[in-house]
């Protein structure tokens, strides 16, 4: 079977007299949250050394075995700083991990992106941030937006509503899925995540209850219409369904892809997608 070279998109090259001042660039970081090192990467586009850019804080989900470095890449190269992180108790990151905990996570890291200092060394456009979330990492983006009022816009793929099982009477759906990535976290037990759910019940941290929060908000919804995980019927449309009934001067747009949870096969299309639309908002005043 041939490969087809044609799926890889052409990079563009510069020759040396067209060599741009800096770089697109790579950097690790290191954010100190409550004691604990969490740990996560910074990828810069390459440009002028004054040049500032809008930035996305990119979420993963959960435990996060579909990487979103791809998705990172790509945004990058159309002008934007991507900022990845790995929740507390998460991929090497100190702690223990806990939903609630990567909801404060996100909020601490996009808040970093917006203090001056680290806005003027990273080549942050302070006044342009923006969530990007997969998956938890939509619940996590969403649920970071509603605490932050200056965050520009949020994306999200595919979110996975977490207070949806427990509160429908499905309980057992959601403990599976903690049991089958305990493996690769580092928790306090597998009870005190159970728990952790219910505090998210609680504190109403589901998406359909976001509403009031970011009613008014630039919002974008990707759904996949082969998604067994966290299907857009259950996970983004009670939320959309307010949405559409509220008339507001915010972008807000809900659109469907042909595939799977993962994106497999539509991972350039989505960074597409997602880059247009975070254009569409930056041209809106």
């Amino acid at each position: 079977m041939a490969l087809v070279i044609d799926k890889i998109v052409e990079d563009s090259l510069n020759c040396k007299q067209e060599r741009p001042a800096s770089l697109a660039s790579l950097e690790s970081l290191v954010f100190s949250i409550d004691g604990y090192q969490v740990y996560g990467t910074a990828l810069i586009p390459g440009g002028e050394k004054e040049q500032v850019y809008p930035c996305v804080i990119l979420c993963h989900g959960f435990p996060g075995f579909a990487s979103t470095f791809d998705i990172a890449q790509n945004l990058r190269r159309t002008g934007l700083v991507v900022i990845s992180f790995s929740y507390r108790g998460n991929w090497g990151s100190q702690g223990n991990y806990t939903f609630s905990g990567a909801i404060d996570d996100a909020v601490r890291v996009a808040q970093w992106a917006h203090d001056e200092k680290n806005a003027v060394r990273y080549h942050i456009d302070r006044n342009n941030i923006f969530f990007v979330g997969h998956s938890m990492g939509g619940f996590v983006s969403i649920n970071a937006t509603r605490r932050l009022p200056w965050v520009r816009g949020t994306a999200v793929m595919s979110p996975y509503d977490l207070p949806y099982w427990p509160q429908h009477g499905l309980a057992a759906p959601m403990r599976e899925l903690i049991d089958s990535s305990l493996y690769v976290l580092h928790v306090e037990s597998p009870e005190a995540l159970y728990e952790d759910v219910e505090h998210c019940c609680r504190q109403k941290y589901g998406i359909w209850q976001a509403f009031e929060d970011i009613k008014d908000r630039n919002l974008y919804f990707i759904g996949a219409s082969e998604d067994d995980v966290a299907p857009a019927k259950t996970m983004i449309e009670p939320l959309w369904t307010q949405l559409e009934n509220h008339e507001t001067a915010a972008i807000q747009n809900y659109d469907t892809l042909p595939t799977e949870h993962a994106y497999d096969n539509v991972r350039l299309t989505t960074s597409r997608m997602i880059a247009q639309w975070i254009d569409k908002v930056l041209e809106h005043k």
